[in-house]
């Protein structure tokens, strides 16, 4: 016996819209990985290795790890969250950087310090970095995602509407 399950299209774009985000993900979190490489709030200390302090690391490579992992997940949900509006260029310019301002609140004031024995919600030279460089990682992944969603778009036939 077999069974027939019907899936609408919006249900069947999620899995489509993740893999967009992942990808998507990967471009943002290497911006934001580079930025993090040369940014030096704190004296001789760049911000990916405070990345790895969340696995009690000081090596550049593991943080530049641990972000990437954080950032493919945070694509994939931007993907699913967000895609069906962010498929258009002018949609993903303007989402995408809020998408960065709400992880930079949740991630880099509140997650990452309290994990780190540091004040959440502090306002210092390390958050205001931070905060740039969430606004360039949302940016990135909201142009990412959708040039990926249009070029699919163009490659199935289906128009990025």
């Amino acid at each position: 016996m077999t069974a027939t399950v019907q899936v609408s299209p919006r249900t069947a774009a999620i899995p489509v819209y993740a893999a967009y985000g992942a990808a998507a993900g990967v471009v943002g979190g290497i911006g934001f990985g580079i930025w993090m490489s040369v940014s030096r709030p704190m004296t001789d200390t760049a911000m990916i290795t405070m990345v790895a302090g969340l696995l009690g690391s000081a090596n550049a490579f593991v943080g530049w790890l641990i972000h990437l992992g954080i950032s493919v997940f945070a694509g994939i949900t931007f993907g699913v969250v967000l895609g069906r509006f962010a498929r258009k260029t002018a949609p993903a310019v303007v989402l995408g950087p809020a998408y960065g301002a709400v992880w930079w609140f949740i991630g880099a004031l509140w997650i990452m310090p309290a994990n780190m024995g540091m004040p959440v919600f502090e306002w210092n030279d390390v958050t205001a970095s931070s905060l740039g460089g969430h606004l360039v990682f949302g940016l990135l992944i909201g142009l990412a995602f959708s040039s990926i969603a249009q070029v699919m778009g163009r490659r199935t036939g289906a128009a990025a509407r």
